[in-house]
């Protein structure tokens, strides 16, 4: 019986060499390698990153057109080849592993109507903020913003600074009336903040499906506008909810501007470990300032205290950055010494969700160089840098980190979240258009035509992704600026491509060394 015959993957990558650095193209091609004696070689379906020696690469190449199992085990040893077959380098002649990802999109259509992909419930506790910061995600999408105010939300494009008054009773600032629109079911009140009911509401429908599909995890996010200016209803959902309920596991998190949190609420972040995300656009020192182009009637030291308390007091606390067109002057080192002298490991790096205009403005080199020279200034600090960029080479170096998010990569509106506005419409995300029903009719979500487009995008992105070295890790960004831009989750972004491309690179290159050092 003759040997089974294997031949090279044709997903099989390495990193560019100094001759391959046109990152608006595909690139890290066996048949273009012209680099050092050990690279980094990568699946750009699967990850599976490995390092090789110069003699793999050459026979990989040589395997290109297929070579007897037995041959390639007597030329290179049985463990190596072993190894090359598990990492799907080598593969069965006539093979493509692109059927795998069909098939598991064949049987990801048939289950996902049943909801079982959904694990995570983002809250937009109210469209309102204390802040008005140029360049937010959560007023700038113009298609989010039709469809919402054509739902009977209230939501003005364009940075929004929102009067407050002190409620009666209350301490917590609401929203003043008549600044917004109140709509016609008060007890909704779909304008200002989403009431308690609403968002209890939600959770018991999430919670029931997450069991009836087995249980497991449910990840809550308080999100915005600005979360805390509903602190009521965030303290009434960590209060009923808690840490388990009904056979599922809940973990919350909140991504907040950091001005408003008050002892109440800071016991509570603690108390139910809520992983609080504070944003932060850049950090000025000599002036304080460290929002862009708003009206910071909140002064530096208020926000950096409530830092530092919720990391005493044990809540969870990060920081989230963006570079973009509104923060490209200003964004530095100085707010990464800060993460470092408050004793926090990581900041959290958001590229402009406007990427055309950002790429247009800044070209997709210097972004990436600049994100790479921050990363290399943040480890020199013991701080590492992440994002939706890092995530990417996450799974291509981290083999659990790619079968954990293999389905949706680095964008969970791809039917693993819903986002829930203050009256109980349903949408993929904060940022997407797409209204996919509403809480009253939960089951009837997942089956909805907009809720399978999104959830259907899963492994792969569109048709210009196909041949991409990032095409099994990379989500072509957020689905929303997507559609912002394009009109469709299908069709990508250029300069969002080649800066992707380019600060992969750049990070498999820092990788390679470490390799090398031994670290």
């Amino acid at each position: 019986m003759s040997a089974p015959v294997y031949q090279s993957s044709r997903y099989v990558r390495t990193m560019r060499t100094a001759q391959d650095r046109d990152f608006a193209r595909f690139g890290g091609r066996l048949d273009a390698y012209d680099g050092t004696e050990r690279t980094v070689a990568f699946h750009s379906l699967f990850g599976n990153a490995r390092l090789v020696d110069r003699d793999t690469v050459e026979l990989l190449r040589e395997a290109a057109g297929g070579i007897p199992l037995d041959l390639l085990r007597e030329r290179a040893g049985r463990e190596a080849v072993d190894s090359l077959i598990e990492a799907q380098y080598l593969v069965e002649a006539g093979h493509d592993e692109a059927v795998q990802i069909d098939e598991l999109l064949a049987a990801r259509g048939e289950a996902l109507g049943s909801g079982v992909f959904h694990s995570s419930i983002q809250l937009v506790l109210t469209n309102a903020c204390n802040f008005s910061c140029q360049g937010c995600f959560a007023y700038n999408f113009d298609g989010g913003v039709e469809e919402r105010n054509t739902s009977g939300e209230s939501v003005k494009p364009g940075p929004v600074l929102v009067q407050l008054r002190t409620a009666r009773g209350d301490s917590a600032p609401t929203l003043a009336r008549g600044d917004w629109n109140e709509g016609t079911d008060g007890a909704r009140n779909p304008s200002m903040h989403m009431s308690p009911q609403v968002a209890e509401k939600t959770l018991r429908e999430a919670v029931a499906l997450r069991k009836a599909n087995g249980g497991g995890e449910l990840t809550v996010s308080f999100f915005g506008g600005e979360p805390t200016l509903a602190r009521g209803t965030i303290l009434h959902i960590l209060r009923t909810f808690g840490h388990f309920h009904d056979g599922v596991s809940l973990s919350y998190d909140m991504t907040s501007n950091g001005s408003r949190i008050d002892a109440e609420l800071l016991q509570a972040l603690a108390e139910y470990r809520v992983s609080t995300t504070v944003s932060i656009d850049y950090l000025v020192p000599e002036t304080g300032e460290f929002r862009g182009g708003q009206q910071q009637r909140t002064p530096w030291p208020v926000v950096r205290k409530a830092i530092l308390d919720m990391k005493a007091a044990g809540v969870p606390v990060s920081i989230t950055t963006v570079l973009s067109q509104y923060t490209w002057d200003k964004w530095g080192t100085p707010l990464i010494d800060f993460v470092a002298e408050a004793g926090l490991d990581s900041l959290d790096v958001i590229v402009s969700f406007q990427a055309r205009e950002f790429f247009e403005r800044h070209s997709p080199h210097d972004v990436a160089q600049r994100l790479l020279s921050a990363v290399d200034y943040g480890r020199e600090r013991g701080v590492q840098l992440s994002g939706y960029w890092y995530q990417t080479f996450q799974m291509i170096a981290d083999e659990a980190k790619w079968a954990a998010q293999a389905d949706y990569k680095t964008c969970p509106a791809v039917g693993r979240q819903l986002s829930i506005e203050p009256n109980g419409s349903v949408f993929a995300c904060k940022a997407t258009a797409r209204k996919l029903g509403t809480i009253d009719d939960w089951r009837g979500v997942f089956n909805s035509s907009a809720y399978r487009d999104y959830g259907m995008r899963a492994y792969t992105n569109g048709p210009g992704c196909q041949g991409c070295e990032l095409q099994g890790t990379c989500s072509g960004g957020s689905a929303g600026a997507l559609e912002e831009e394009n009109g469709s989750i299908q069709i990508m972004s250029p300069g969002y491509c080649a800066y992707m491309r380019e600060v992969v690179q750049g990070l498999l290159e820092r990788h390679h060394a470490q390799f090398c050092a031994g670290v």
